[in-house]
């Protein structure tokens, strides 16, 4: 009989009747010297099975190699031919000794049953796709309660002679905020990103003038991702609403007013508010108008709506009534600050050892900007600029300080009367260079 004893640590030369690496001097008598060596299917390694199925190798080997012992070879032709002529002999005659191979060859067949099904379950299966995470969903923000939801923006059908936006805000880089795993319910805030909003402010003409007007600045906040028009819309509102920058000398006109939702539909921009606010300067709903109308790149008329069933956007501005942007140029001027600086941004930090570039808006005589940079309240650079437009009409400059070192200051641009030399508008804004 031959059996394949190839196993780890084993031998693998083969023997007749011995299966444990043992040989007893016999020869296997079906392979003859000239043989072919290349190795049967029957000689190649075995896979391996899992360690639970060793126990059942071992009891079969232990059984094999008893059944082998028992095989006492002699000279059996005689015997053979007196069995074939008995009475009853032929094909049909069960074989005694036959039988006595039924329940090694029965253990061998369970076994390879067994350690074929454990393979085909351990094997290591086919790759599968990860999970499509879902792209996050904008939260709405439509009033809730409306029954045709929030409308999809539509075109501007009042244009004005001044742009929504003149000059293109400084692009911040996307930042996302924690995402809960797949299938995992949590808590974790929604996604968002940075963008750069425009936003108005109330403020003084000059420092420590009763006139005040709007001005327009850039500023960086997060909003829901992905970022739409009126998410960014919703994020300038709060802006303008909210906290005025430190050591801006702008007003806080809508303290304690929270604001709740923007929609766009009907040739009309709503805003939800909180509830309305006290603040007397005439130009707080203006405030809001410009700058929600400027988040959206839309100049259409705009509708208050109050949370709190009150009827007074503002002093002067029922609820009834909407806010549209004014298209004469003096009528213009009577709303928004005659200079604006668009870059740098309030707070920002410059290149030290380079040139301070800067560009904004203006309406002045003769369309003459002038400028001053300021460190420690001293004047270490001055000049002038052309806008390109004069007043009443606003147009856009740009110059250039020369070079700064390291360090705080103030970039001061302002119009003077050609009457007295006061300043009559100006506009401050703080940098650090770096």
């Amino acid at each position: 009989m031959t059996t394949d004893e190839t196993r780890p640590g084993r031998s693998s030369g083969r023997s007749h009747g011995r299966i444990d690496g043992r040989s007893d001097g016999r020869s296997d008598g079906r392979r003859g010297s000239g043989s072919s060596e290349r190795p049967e299917a029957s000689d190649r390694e075995p896979a391996l099975i899992g360690a639970g199925l060793r126990p059942v190798e071992d009891r079969l080997r232990r059984a094999l190699d008893d059944e082998a012992r028992a095989i006492a070879p002699a000279d059996r032709l005689g015997a053979i031919l007196a069995d074939a002529n008995a009475p009853g002999a032929g094909a049909g005659a069960p074989d005694r000794r036959a039988r006595r191979w039924l329940v090694p060859a029965a253990a061998a067949a369970l076994a390879l049953l067994v350690a074929g099904t454990a393979w085909v379950v351990s094997r290591p299966g086919a790759p599968t796709s990860p999970p499509v995470a879902s792209t996050p969903t904008a939260a709405s923000t439509a009033t809730a309660g409306r029954s045709s939801g929030t409308p999809s923006p539509g075109p501007s059908t009042s244009p004005s002679s001044v742009p929504t936006q003149t000059a293109t805000g400084p692009t911040a880089p996307a930042s996302s905020g924690p995402s809960a795993p797949s299938g995992t319910a949590t808590n974790a805030p929604p996604a968002t990103t940075t963008a750069v909003l425009p936003v108005y402010y109330l403020g003084p003409l000059v420092a420590g003038s009763d006139q005040v007007r709007l001005f327009r600045e850039f500023v960086p906040a997060a909003v829901a991702a992905p970022a739409t028009p009126e998410s960014k819309a919703l994020g300038a509102l709060r802006l303008a609403t909210g906290a005025v920058p430190a050591g801006s000398g702008y007003r806080a006109a809508w303290a304690g007013v929270t604001v709740e939702s923007v929609a766009v539909g009907g040739d009309v921009i709503t805003v939800r508010l909180s509830s309305g606010t006290t603040d007397t300067s005439g130009l707080a709903a203006e405030q809001l108008a410009w700058t929600v109308q400027a988040a959206l790149g839309q100049s259409l008329p705009v509708r208050f709506e109050l949370a709190d069933g009150g009827s007074l956007v503002a002093p002067g501005h029922p609820v009834s009534s909407t806010v549209t942007r004014p298209t004469d140029a003096l009528a213009v001027l009577e709303q928004v600050a005659p200079i604006w600086v668009d870059e740098p941004r309030r707070g920002a930090d410059v290149t030290a050892g380079a040139a301070l570039r800067v560009s904004g808006v203006a309406s002045v005589f003769e369309a003459n900007v002038e400028w001053e940079l300021l460190r420690g309240g001293a004047r270490v650079d001055s000049g002038f600029a052309t806008a390109s437009e004069a007043a009443p009409a606003r147009g856009t400059y740009a110059f250039r300080t020369k070079a700064v070192p390291a360090g705080d200051y103030v970039l001061r641009v302002f119009a003077t009367s050609a009457e007295s030399g006061a300043p009559i508008a100006e506009q401050r804004v703080p940098v650090t260079a770096r």
